[in-house]
């Protein structure tokens, strides 16, 4: 694959409000998300030093370690769930929580502690490093905090093409273009987003108690170059090259006809805090 192109991408976002970023780290940075954050960064601050903490555990990562090279990223092999891992690397300006186990099914077959050790323990020791030495910290959370049968009870109008999500609904934060931060929390979300949602809410108690700088992003699907694509996880990119191998696809769940409707969230977009 070529390399990613990050020329014609503006330059604000978070640099708007930290103008003096020197020292960036990615967790997770040879990931899909975190390898895109870390060459964006290089390429708006080229004199900035951007390092990627990764244990190359999703196969495919180890791809990128030649693309983050080339364009003057460092990385060091190291695991978010040891804290000296965390640690080793040294003072950073900033520090982008992107590592994570990403599917949705992971734990429900199998011990979930991998996920939850990945996801919350790995993010807890993200956290006390920027408390302990004054990060300002950017966690990217996910669009899974909201729960399942809440959302699946949402009104849904069925039009020639699509479902239509109708504004009637007594809930707060639905509205027709989606579901916004305010809709309720309470309820069932999968492991996966239980370690998401449980990750935030540390993150409030040390902004509240300890001043830590902080972000939090609920991206949703997201998809861009570079992904590996799989049924749970990167599905766009498992359509398409479906698409152009000839290889199947099949529609679940709302009656199987894929009348359902879902934004995806461009990987360009993650671009702008980068610059």
């Amino acid at each position: 694959m070529p390399p990613r192109d990050f020329a014609r991408f503006p330059r604000y976002g978070l640099a708007r409000y930290a103008p003096g970023l020197r020292r960036i780290r990615t967790t997770g940075g040879a990931g899909f998300v975190g390898s895109s954050l870390a060459l964006a960064f290089k390429f708006n601050r080229s004199t900035a030093k951007v390092i990627v903490l990764d244990k190359l555990k999703r196969r495919g990562s180890e791809l990128d370690l030649e693309q983050l090279r080339r364009s003057g990223v460092e990385f060091a092999r190291g695991d978010v769930r040891v804290s000296d891992d965390v640690a080793a690397i040294g003072p950073v300006d900033l520090l982008i929580e992107a590592s994570a186990e990403p599917s949705v099914h992971a734990g429900y077959d199998e011990n979930p502690s991998y996920l939850i050790h990945s996801n919350l323990v790995g993010a807890l020791n993200c956290l006390e490093q920027a408390r302990r030495h004054g990060w300002t910290f950017v966690f990217l959370s996910s669009s899974r905090v909201y729960p399942i049968a809440l959302l699946r009870a949402l009104p849904l109008e069925r039009t020639a093409t699509r479902f239509v999500l109708r504004s009637e609904s007594d809930l707060p934060g639905v509205t027709p273009p989606g579901i916004s931060e305010q809709f309720p929390l309470s309820g069932n979300r999968s492991l996966y987003g239980a370690t998401k949602l449980a990750a935030e809410l540390l993150i409030e108690e040390y902004k509240t108690i300890y001043g830590v700088r902080e972000l939090i992003n609920r991206c949703g699907v997201i998809s861009g170059p570079w992904q590996m694509g799989k049924v749970d996880q990167g599905f766009i990119v498992l359509w398409m090259a479906r698409h152009l191998l000839d290889g199947p696809l099949a529609y679940t769940g709302f009656g199987g006809e894929g009348s359902q409707v879902r934004d995806i969230l461009h990987v360009d977009l993650y671009d702008l805090l980068a610059g």
